[in-house]
């Protein structure tokens, strides 16, 4: 049957289109938990994404009772990936001492990585080149987040990016603050493969810029588009 990767939809997720690669990879079925369902026991690849605001989506987390299906999900063999926000729930505990997204204060993270994140004013928005460590596969991706994530578990990284180490890995558990990084189709390939999933030839890119192209050619045909044109660049009174 098809791989099974499961995406827990967290109240205030963000960034979902890091998912869309894998949902167009042939043999895939990418599954969003709802709200008040359970983690399949057939899930080979449970993700957190990210989050507009991690400490709420992490107490909604608990909330659900997907701590609990999380770790026997871990105990079964299962691998997990958190990206950004999903990264820094993965930790040990989150600190906010600013009251950035909320009342200051700590929140105990779900503790399959031995890190800590501290949530800071400044926002890292960068572009990032980075290679993936087991595979070796190069992937261009971005960071935008909060906070800084540090600890004993930064010590067996996602990633080595110019500026160093980057995520951590702990058995079958990954965290990584590198959005988009499924994009890039080599590195997709090889961590599909670690997955036991066969190799597929979805070049993503290509994919996007055909549908555009197909898009772009569709409307040309149902629309004015040098009345559009005009209309845009008309100042309006």
């Amino acid at each position: 049957g098809p791989l099974k990767i499961c995406v827990f939809r967290l109240p205030r997720i963000a960034n979902f289109d890091d998912l869309d690669p894998l949902r167009l990879e042939p043999g895939v079925a990418l599954e969003f938990i709802q709200p008040g369902k359970p983690l399949p026991g057939d899930c080979s690849l449970a993700i957190i994404p990210g989050s507009k605001s991690t400490m709420t989506d992490l107490a909604a987390f608990r909330a659900q009772g997907w701590d609990i299906d999380l770790a026997a999900h871990v105990r079964r063999g299962g691998k997990v990936l958190g990206l950004c926000g999903g990264y820094q729930m993965l930790g040990r505990v989150i600190h906010d001492p600013h009251g950035l997204e909320g009342a200051a204060g700590d929140a105990n993270g779900l503790g399959l990585l031995d890190v800590e994140t501290t949530l800071t004013a400044e926002k890292t928005v960068s572009p990032t080149t980075a290679r993936h460590i087991a595979s070796g596969e190069e992937i261009q991706a971005y960071q935008i987040h909060l906070g800084k994530t540090t600890g004993p578990g930064c010590a067996f990284p996602f990633a080595h990016t110019g500026d160093g180490p980057e995520g951590a890995v702990n058995g079958h558990v990954a965290g990584t603050y590198l959005h988009g990084c499924f994009s890039a189709d080599t590195f997709r390939r090889a961590y599909l493969k670690s997955l036991g999933h066969p190799s597929s030839d979805l070049a993503y890119e290509a994919l996007v810029d055909s549908t555009l192209d197909a898009l772009a050619r569709h409307l040309e045909q149902h629309i004015n588009v040098d009345l559009l044109m005009n209309l845009a660049e008309t100042p309006s009174r």
